[in-house]
């Protein structure tokens, strides 16, 4: 017979997991798709200010319902390796290293920080980064291997990328790159100029927002301020090194505050957002 304490405790924290140790494949859709239905519901409400709680009322359902089933159920010695309480516990641990693996070496969740990349990218929202090429794998703030420069995948012009500022340890910026090592970058009038060549511009009706193409990839860019910092420049792109702007001109801390961003310090492309 199935115990009854591990079914209710692992059903409060994981209640589809709690009916897998029992068996119970109807149970086990039902939770999955309630849980789910709850993180959507718990956000919500959480976006609007509201008290939440329904994943932890869905958890002490489930609790209570494996309690009583575990008491019910007999295996009659058909008892499968999920059956038992370590085969139920290497089910979690598995997502995790899968989860883990995926993230460090393959694709990473990443959550847009500010600004400075709108409108293209918007504070709050989420983008898919592409690790494996890049020579920095690592997932949840833990780095487990750097390549050499020289067998990574090289940055291009106009893609979107995450990096590591300089001298801002444990922090990740997403940006475009605009400048690749040895390229002339020019800014003035809210014209950038690649090695003598400006790049197509084509400014709407209120001119703070315009489309600009740069490596037959077009994107939108806006402007908020009339004069400031950050407004004009001429800098040549040293070798080992990457200009980086971001969408949103007059509000993003990219490399004209924070200087040309290091090769080593490029760690992945930005493949999907939303």
């Amino acid at each position: 017979m199935p115990n009854r304490w591990f079914a209710a405790v692992i059903g409060v924290l994981v209640p589809p997991l709690a009916f897998v140790y029992l068996s119970r494949w109807r149970w086990v859709l039902v939770y999955s798709l309630a849980m789910l239905a709850a993180g959507w519901a718990d956000l919500t409400l959480a976006g609007q200010g509201a008290p939440s709680g329904i994943g932890l009322l869905v958890s002490v359902a489930a609790a209570v319902q494996a309690f009583i089933l575990a008491g019910r159920v007999c295996f009659d010695g058909r008892r499968r390796w999920f059956n038992t309480w370590w085969g139920t516990l290497s089910l979690p641990l598995a997502f995790v290293l899968v989860v883990f693996a995926t993230r460090a070496f393959l694709f990473d969740l990443f959550r847009i920080p500010s600004s400075s990349m709108a409108p293209t990218l918007q504070p709050g929202g989420y983008a898919v980064m592409q690790r494996w090429g890049y020579g920095v794998y690592g997932a949840f703030g833990l780095t487990l291997y750097e390549s050499d420069v020289e067998r990574r995948t090289p940055p291009h012009r106009g893609e979107l990328f995450v990096f590591r500022p300089p001298e801002m340890a444990g922090q990740l910026f997403v940006m475009r790159v605009i400048g690749l090592p040895g390229d002339h970058i020019q800014y003035e009038n809210k014209q950038l100029v690649l090695n003598g060549e400006p790049l197509p511009t084509v400014f709407g009706n209120d001119g703070e927002q315009a489309t600009e193409t740069l490596n037959e990839q077009r994107y939108s860019v806006q402007y908020s301020m009339t004069a400031g910092p950050g407004r004009r420049f001429d800098h040549v792109v040293p070798d080992g090194h990457f200009f980086v702007m971001g969408d949103n001109r007059d509000n993003s801390r990219d490399s004209r505050y924070l200087g040309m961003i290091p090769a080593k310090d490029m760690i992945g492309k930005i493949v999907l957002n939303w």
